[in-house]
């Protein structure tokens, strides 16, 4: 029998299992997990993220930091001393990842002269994503903010690392680039955990293996390594991850990041203690799993070995994994000159400046650029080039600003993935790329 005794505080999930196992992935979610047991509007998922979203403030650099205060109150601490000792412990756990501290944990004193609320003036942090997601995963998950946070901040921190380093758009994988980038993934960060696990005390060899094995075994229904091969129709020989699908690919990977957070967040000593943390994530994923669509990891299909997916992609040219979307090497030809059309500027304007950047080196302009280059392909009226005398500005120049101000809205065209917000303009994706050629086919 799968002891279940340790899953009490487990979030639930609103979505199928591919979509979460794709945000467990650190992908490109839509939508953010459901608390356990909402009770009313206050607590829903949209109010929840908005909550969120709305606390940070924008940082200069495409995202944005929270006040900790601000944070103490989103996860439900109503004592600022009992959520600094939360902080204190969030900024060794940065430390001992090997992280500056400063650079994610900055004491400011918001307030000068006397505290408003009594006593000294008010000191506070100022937080970036990873800090906000240390501070939930060291908070009390048995609150119901705490849970959610754990989650969310999980996957944004994750996100836009991806966003920021990768490029990475995975909705717009293949199955078989999906398996090849997950599965580097997994050797990647599978290092960090050996890494984790032999600062809690984890030789390398037979006690790694039996390491290894534990987070197998709390994933897999108490099976390790020899007996998912034999479950599975494979030889003693086959290496399981090469012959996994994405979604049990995403599953795995998801057992190894939170084990290896997991180590070093709570100090964990000792490799039989180690082992017990290994099994206890990979039991708890085993569970989600179980409660979303009800397929455990070792019913899922095996798939084509891995290496001989990457040898056919390099046959054809391609990269193990997904080109970065901010590459764009050579611009595309300039359309020849016309009569400037009649468009809907709230609807389509963002389509049009696509086009204008995907003429230019390195698909990158600058606002100013573009205000100046979108009226060679829309028409205008006087009344949008018309100067406002408060903002010295046309009305135009607003909207054309706008695309780039929204663009945290879910219909912005930079939240899309078609452009990506540059310091002082935008730079199409690949994606965006693709989008002008189909869009403005002759």
């Amino acid at each position: 029998m799968t002891d279940n005794r340790n899953l009490d505080h487990l979030v639930k999930y609103d979505c199928n299992f591919d979509e979460a196992m794709q945000r467990i992935a650190q992908t490109n979610p839509n939508e953010v997990i459901k608390l356990v047991e909402t009770a009313d509007d206050v607590n829903s998922i949209d109010s929840l993220i908005d909550k969120f979203e709305d606390a940070g403030h924008d940082d200069g650099d495409n995202d944005k930091r929270w006040l900790a205060r601000d944070l103490q109150s989103l996860l439900g601490y109503t004592k600022w001393d009992k959520f600094e000792q939360v902080i204190e412990r969030s900024m060794t756990a940065c430390a001992n990842a090997g992280h500056l501290v400063n650079n994610h944990f900055q004491k400011v004193f918001p307030q000068t002269g006397k505290n408003p609320k009594g006593g000294r003036p008010a000191r506070d942090f100022q937080l970036d994503r990873y800090a906000c997601y240390l501070i939930a995963q060291n908070a009390s998950s048995s609150m119901k903010q705490v849970a959610f946070a754990q989650t969310y901040f999980a996957i944004q921190t994750r996100r836009q690392e991806l966003a920021d380093h990768e490029g990475v758009n995975f909705d717009q994988l293949s199955e078989n680039q999906k398996r090849l980038y997950l599965r580097n993934q997994v050797v990647a960060e599978n290092k960090r955990l050996m890494s984790a696990a032999k600062a809690s005390g984890v030789k390398l060899g037979p006690d790694f293996g039996k390491f290894n094995n534990k987070g197998y075994q709390g994933l897999y229904g108490d099976r390790g390594k020899q007996e998912i091969q034999e479950y599975k129709g494979l030889s003693s020989k086959a290496n399981i991850l090469d012959h996994m699908g994405s979604t049990e690919l995403a599953a795995n990977l998801f057992r190894i990041t939170q084990t290896e957070e997991k180590l070093r967040s709570k100090n964990i000593v000792g490799k039989e203690n180690a082992c017990n943390a290994h099994y206890e994530v990979g039991l708890k994923v085993r569970q989600t799993m179980q409660e979303l669509s009800g397929i455990l990891p070792e019913d899922l299909p095996v798939a084509e070995d891995v290496k001989k997916i990457a040898r056919q992609e390099r046959k054809q040219q391609r990269m193990r994994t997904v080109e970065p979307q901010n590459r764009i090497e050579q611009p595309l030809a300039a359309p020849e000159k016309r009569q400037p059309v009649e468009i809907d500027l709230t609807k389509d304007l963002w389509k049009y400046a696509l086009l204008a950047m995907s003429v230019q080196p390195n698909g990158e302009i600058t606002t100013h650029a573009l205000i100046s280059a979108l009226p060679e392909y829309i028409a205008l009226s006087d009344e949008h080039l018309a100067t406002n005398e408060s903002r010295k500005d046309s009305k135009f120049s607003q909207i054309v600003r706008n695309l780039k101000s929204h663009k945290t809205s879910k219909s912005n065209f930079i939240y899309q993935g078609y452009a990506k917000a540059t310091k002082g303009g935008f730079k199409i994706t690949r994606r965006g790329i693709e989008f002008v050629l189909s869009y403005f086919a002759e």
